[in-house]
């Protein structure tokens, strides 16, 4: 299954999002809640290797999103976990604001789960194939030894010359 073992974080203050929310997604995974920006980013650190995405409010009192955001870019999380806002404010600044601090998606609440659910599903499964991919092409670079590679090389050097001699010949 898509995100066995992965966790969703839900960060929002109203309760109800939360169950929504939470309930959409509690097949495939694990749901963590927050109810405010402080405890979210909590959460978040805790469980940032088995995240499969983040949902964030904006509009929150304390620690409001775009707090949670900028800690978040300062950490880098959200390089490796898509971040989903959800706020009922889709103001220009707003969606400008958030896009330019690395979210992927902006969703508007009043929720559409059958939206959401696919979108968010698409997304994580790109995440994942990405992590996933650069895990390989890591593992690749590491086990290449210089010097072999340097060998390789000037075989298929060597052949692509012989090729390019038979088919002078051939001419």
């Amino acid at each position: 299954m898509a995100g066995a073992g992965k966790k969703i974080i839900i960060i929002d203050d109203v309760e109800l999002n939360r169950t929504i929310l939470g309930e959409a997604f509690s097949k495939k995974y694990e749901v963590i809640e927050a109810s405010d920006g402080e405890e979210g980013l909590e959460k978040i650190m805790a469980n940032k290797d088995d995240l499969a995405a983040i949902f964030l409010d904006i509009i929150m009192p304390e620690m409001d999103g775009f707090s949670v955001l900028a800690e978040l870019e300062r950490n880098q999380i959200m390089r490796a976990v898509p971040l989903f806002i959800i706020t009922t404010e889709t103001t220009d600044y707003v969606v400008e604001h958030a896009y330019d601090y690395g979210v992927i998606d902006v969703i508007q609440k009043p929720f559409n789960l059958l939206i959401i659910e696919r979108r968010v599903a698409n997304i994580i499964e790109l995440f994942e194939n990405r992590t996933r991919l650069e895990k390989m092409f890591a593992q690749k670079n590491n086990s290449i030894d210089s010097s072999k590679a340097q060998e390789e090389i000037k075989k298929y050097r060597n052949a692509i010359e012989q090729i390019s001699g038979i088919i002078e010949k051939v001419k």
